[in-house]
């Protein structure tokens, strides 16, 4: 797509210069409840078997997990609507992680099939976003408040993860021929707004 330059496989693009998300996400996933399940290439399958262990090590902290990262990370079909282009997949991390430079924790919740790059839920007592890694936390020992270095990524669960199903789809429709979303011309449409008033 010309909507943006390219770069490497995961290339850091300024967040401000995303569009605005063309629907009213409301926190029951219904949007997604209503896409088609992709033949190949979900991104989860199964209930996370990690968010028992999770809930339990976050109630000790005090922390709240948003009840829309639950209810997705509990719902089989929920997860096989949502594909990768890279081979992205499911992957919780059973502990928070102490975030660097700041109060919050990180909970792992999807990575790149090579290790290249893991997304996590970052936590604090008054709210929640989506950064990313290159580095992978989630075990009991780690700390990565010292020399860990993460991105913002989305400044909800629910929306960083409809921009990943949307970004994803738009792909397939540009390189495999796929039907192209709903949404997917409106979001390139304001993509491309953006970005050309960035250029001025």
């Amino acid at each position: 797509m010309s909507a943006r330059p390219a770069v490497a496989t995961y290339g850091r693009y300024d967040f401000a210069v995303l569009p605005p998300i063309p629907r009213e996400l409301t926190g029951e996933l219904t949007w997604l409840a209503d896409q088609p399940t992709p033949e190949e290439w979900s991104i989860g399958t199964e209930p996370a078997a990690e968010l028992p262990e999770l809930a339990a090590a976050c109630d000790r902290l005090g922390l709240t997990l948003p009840a829309v990262f639950l209810d997705f990370l509990r719902s089989p079909l929920l997860q096989s609507k949502i594909r990768s282009c890279t081979a992205c997949y499911i992957s919780v991390g059973p502990v928070p992680v102490r975030a660097p430079g700041a109060d919050g924790h990180l909970i792992r919740f999807l990575a790149d099939q090579q290790g290249c790059l893991y997304w996590y839920l970052y936590v604090t007592a008054t709210g929640h976003a989506v950064v990313s890694s290159m580095d992978f936390y989630g075990g009991p020992e780690d700390d990565c408040t010292e020399g860990g270095e993460v991105e913002f990524c989305g400044e909800s669960f629910e929306s960083f993860l409809y921009r990943f199903w949307l970004e994803n789809e738009i792909w397939y429709a540009a390189n495999e021929g796929d039907p192209m979303p709903a949404d997917a011309e409106e979001y390139i449409r304001r993509y491309q707004a953006n970005a050309a008033a960035g250029e001025h």
